[in-house]
């Protein structure tokens, strides 16, 4: 009996060490190229220009089945213009028509690029679909989600980014529908953040849903919030305040509640979050309500026929995107403060992948 105590103390012990070693050495700088069937990396950029426009960029490494084979590269990125038009931009490539840099944060994927240098980053997507570039700063140091393990893997999350501003332009081309090309829309200020995830095992049993909000806009204080619900109903959130490039404050004791659930297909994603948290500087209590909405992405939507028979053995991953109003109210030893504003909110809702029902065998006649 002491015996299997002390082994499962020591076991214990050890993935305590491996799991705290692990997310130390989390480098943000390339991928760790893992032989996991199940690995998948990526480093994902959010933007709200003040345009009116939205940009995404996915750049993930993946090891997928034949006939795609291991360590491919896939730049997904969505941009949704000031009218409301969501034009996706994306493409694959086998290792050697992608790399990266073992010094430095410089990924590319065909004509892709996100690169960064000390606290400057830069993102470049161009196809037939549009052209974007943005050039952006930030100086805050990369915030962390719990390392979390399934039965058959983990995943590790970092915003090596959480707040990022900057200015870029995007046009969109022949394959939006101009010949050959659209007008260059310029964006003076673009806000947004950039994170790193690692998993080696399906993203449904790593995730159930998460809320991401960051405050837009070039003046005042602003919320950043990040809210993981594993699938055992565990929570892990992130809650700062920042103030321009500096940290306000940061929350340990969170509470979250989603209201106005709103169902889509087969997701659903909220209209309000209510939050109440602490710090060791004081509490913070209000609410975030969704008011103009950018887009519901659903990757799948926008697959080749080949690539739908492919994905129906992956989970379903649905992307509610929107403009979000914040009212909260602040409150330290110093007084209380009201902070209001606009926000930009992703809600992901992930459901497993649905069963194929077994095909009935026809009896032979005799």
């Amino acid at each position: 009996m002491r015996l299997n105590l002390f082994l499962v103390s020591f076991l214990a012990a050890f993935w305590f060490t491996v799991s705290s070693t692990f997310a130390q050495d989390f480098d943000h700088r390339k991928p760790m190229m893992l032989e996991d069937k199940n690995y998948t990396e990526y480093w994902e950029q959010f933007f709200y220009l003040d345009d009116g426009s939205l940009v995404t960029s996915q750049f993930l490494v993946a090891n997928f089945p034949w006939p795609v084979g291991k360590e491919h590269g896939i730049m997904l990125g969505t941009l949704v213009t000031p009218e409301g038009e969501l034009h996706v931009i994306k493409n694959g490539r086998d290792l050697g028509k992608w790399g990266y840099n073992e010094n430095a944060l410089d990924l590319f994927i065909h004509t892709h690029r996100l690169k960064a240098s000390k606290d400057d980053y830069s993102v470049h997507l161009e196809n037939t679909m549009g052209i974007v570039d943005l050039q952006l700063t930030s100086n805050q140091p990369a915030v962390d989600h719990k390392t979390f393990s399934s039965d058959d893997g983990f995943i590790e999350t970092s915003f090596y980014a959480p707040s990022l501003t900057g200015s870029g332009n995007w046009q969109l081309g022949p394959e939006a529908g101009f010949d050959p090309s659209g007008p260059v829309h310029n964006a003076d200020y673009a806000t947004g953040f950039g994170v790193h995830v690692v998993m080696t095992d399906k993203v449904d049993q790593l995730i159930k849903y998460w809320s991401r909000i960051v405050g837009v806009g070039n003046e005042g204080v602003k919320p950043f919030l990040s809210s993981i619900t594993r699938p055992n109903s565990e929570e892990d959130i992130i809650l700062k305040l920042f103030d321009g490039g500096e940290e306000l404050d940061g929350f340990t004791d969170v509470d979250i509640i989603y209201d106005n659930i709103t169902d889509e297909k087969d997701a659903s994603y909220p209209k309000t979050i209510n939050i109440s948290a602490t710090s060791d500087k004081g509490t913070l209590q209000g609410s975030f309500k969704y008011t103009k909405k950018l887009a519901h992405f659903n990757l799948t939507e926008h697959l080749n026929f080949f690539e739908k028979s492919f994905a129906k053995s992956n989970p379903s991953v649905t992307n509610f995107r929107y403009l979000v109003d914040y009212n909260l109210v602040y409150k330290t030893a110093e007084g209380e403060k009201t902070l209001t504003g606009m926000a930009l909110s992703e809600y992901t809702d992930i459901m497993p992948a649905k069963k194929t029902p077994a095909k009935k065998r026809r009896r032979n006649r005799r």
